[in-house]
């Protein structure tokens, strides 16, 4: 009766083995995917210095981390493409669009990309819709 009761717990822990060994072998998990979580979000245009600064997911800003940028923007029939090494506006073109014009202008900014601490370029989405209006003028009145 001994023998026979060891025989059987013998052939379960053999049973409950195998089944152990053949879950873990499981031919349908081949790969796993790892996305990388993005550091900065989107970008925000500082207006009184004309600055382009990177917001991260909590909506922190970070000043010096976007490294380039192009500005986009029409007149009249012609469009105007420029591209910017660092993430402020050169003074020619602040000059044109707050000098020398008379009406607001539509500013879009495109292929912004932003370098985390390491290094690490990402690109944001393009920010669009940026109005950026003339200097105001004392105006004489006419009596």
């Amino acid at each position: 009766m001994k023998l026979a009761f060891i025989k059987i717990i013998f052939i379960v822990c053999i049973l409950a083995k195998t089944i152990v060994s053949y879950s873990q072998n499981s031919p349908e998990i081949t790969t796993i995917k790892i996305k990388k979580e993005r550091i900065y979000v989107k970008a925000a245009f500082d207006e009184s210095n004309y600055k382009i600064v990177a917001l991260d997911k909590f909506g922190n800003p970070h000043e010096n981390a976007i490294t380039s940028f192009s500005i986009f923007y029409k007149e009249g029939k012609k469009s105007y493409e420029a591209t910017v090494d660092g993430n402020v506006f050169p003074k020619k073109t602040i000059d044109f669009l707050t000098k020398k014009k008379k009406s607001a202008t539509k500013v879009c900014l495109t292929k912004l990309k932003a370098a985390d601490e390491n290094n690490h370029v990402e690109e944001l989405p393009d920010l669009c819709d940026i109005v950026i209006f003339p200097d105001c003028k004392k105006i004489n009145k006419i009596k």
